[in-house]
């Protein structure tokens, strides 16, 4: 789970899993969305792969 700062997703399934006020306040599956534009995410608990 991650909050979408910009941009528009769709979805795979009809409601994937989230609250209405989860998805209203940004927060998307990426497991099931699929990108219909460029994202910026908010992605607090990913980990660094550039060290």
């Amino acid at each position: 789970m991650c909050k979408m700062v910009s941009g528009n997703v769709d979805y795979q399934i009809e409601w994937p899993g989230l609250t209405r006020e989860e998805k209203n306040e940004g927060w998307i599956l990426p497991c099931v969305a699929v990108a219909s534009s460029d994202l910026v995410l908010d992605v607090p608990a990913a980990i660094n792969l550039n060290v």
